[in-house]
């Protein structure tokens, strides 16, 4: 008995920034909207209204070509706390469809239907609930692509924005993607595209053609790739979100490109702050520090550090990342962009330390407990370590 077809759904919010400004704000409905940074300052587009679009406003375009594009667009520069409450929703909603939701960001999922038919009844119909209970929960649209594997879903809900839902029957994959532009395909940019089209391969149908053999000659394992993309083949399964995060991290894009070592350990500073806050309001405990930066050039190095035991403390953090940055840094070229990240975390603070070796532990502990108490009352500025203060 051959083993049960996956029923496999991409949802993916439209212009999610936008619409939850639409939402807080009903007189930005069918205006040109632009969320972002500054329009005089630096920064990317996060997201653009369907009505700014077509003056060629895109997400990830500086915020400054887009203001040259739309002068007229109404320029916001959002809320990460707003949003992330309506992702919460969105991902609650989603749940309660199946145990298996994986996110793909904040405003996107794959969702494995397999085996939840008697409780929602059929693919479709489980499909249009959630894009109904969506918009009549949150104000929110939702475009769901279905299909039998993660890589046709996705390629299915790019296919039907806005609002839409499309689903791709078993056995249709190749003839539904033999038309379609190579763009259409996850993971060919405008450089693979442009090198695929000095080839003479214009659509997927053209690709679907070639030898894997071929491929693979010319472009080694993302010629295998583009072998099963092209035929619509995907063995990636749905995994659901683990209870814990894998990483915490934190990075900022400079105002201005800079070369001053005091004020990057200073940005350093506070965003080692940030992140070990929400270590520690997580329960967890890192064990791998990693820095990132990017230079003016768009360069971008990174370079990690396991600590011989894992830790939430803002010290022993910083002075980790702090000295990742000195090996890193050079005034040569300027910074455009620093970021630190905690990986490898755990639940405990302790691997085989002995039982009396203490270190002081208890009196860090207690002094981050009640720096934490104190941001929590009073936010979390009002308390920072004197070299963060120097931002």
């Amino acid at each position: 008995m051959s083993p049960e077809l996956r029923k496999i759904l991409h949802v993916d919010m439209d212009a999610f920034y936008v619409s939850v400004e639409e939402v807080l704000d009903p007189s930005l409905k069918g205006k040109p909207v632009v969320v972002g940074g500054d329009p005089e300052g630096r920064g990317v587009v996060a997201a653009a209204s369907y009505a700014v679009r077509k003056y060629g406003v895109h997400s990830a375009m500086p915020i400054a070509k887009a203001k040259r594009l739309c002068p007229h667009a109404i320029f916001l520069r959002g809320s990460h706390r707003q949003y992330s409450e309506y992702s919460s929703k969105i991902f609650a909603i989603l749940k309660q469809y199946s145990p298996l939701v994986e996110p793909m960001s904040m405003d996107e999922a794959f969702v494995d239907l397999t085996g939840c038919e008697r409780l929602h009844g059929p693919v479709l119909t489980s499909a249009e609930k959630i894009r109904h209970e969506i918009y009549e929960t949150l104000g929110l649209n939702a475009s769901i692509g279905i299909a039998s594997n993660k890589l046709m879903a996705k390629i299915a809900s790019a296919y039907c924005k806005p609002s839409g839902m499309l689903w791709i029957a078993p056995g249709m994959e190749q003839r539904f993607l033999v038309p379609l532009s190579l763009q259409r395909i996850p993971g060919i940019g405008p450089k693979g595209g442009a090198e695929l089209h000095r080839m003479g391969i214009k659509s997927v149908g053209d690709l679907a053609r070639l030898p894997q053999d071929l491929l693979e000659q010319a472009y080694g394992k993302w010629g295998k790739s583009l072998y099963r993309k092209a035929r619509g083949i995907s063995d990636s399964v749905v995994v659901g979100e683990a209870e814990d995060p894998r990483s915490i991290s934190r990075e900022t894009t400079l105002e201005t490109d800079s070369a001053d070592s005091l004020f990057l350990e200073s940005q350093l500073s506070y965003l080692t702050e940030k992140a070990a806050s929400q270590l520690r309001e997580n329960n967890l405990f890192a064990q791998t520090v990693t820095l990132k930066l990017r230079f003016s050039d768009f360069k971008t190095v990174t370079r990690s550090k396991t600590l011989d035991m894992p830790t939430a403390e803002d010290h022993v953090l910083f002075h980790t990342g702090v000295g990742l940055f000195h090996k890193l840094f050079t005034r040569r070229v300027r910074i455009r962009l620093i970021g630190i990240a905690f990986t490898s975390l755990t639940a405990s603070p302790y691997l085989q330390e002995g039982l009396f070796d203490q270190k002081g532990g208890r009196c860090w502990d207690d002094l981050y407990r009640g720096i934490d108490r104190i941001r929590h009352k009073y936010g979390f500025k009002s308390l920072l370590r004197a070299r963060s203060s120097r931002r």
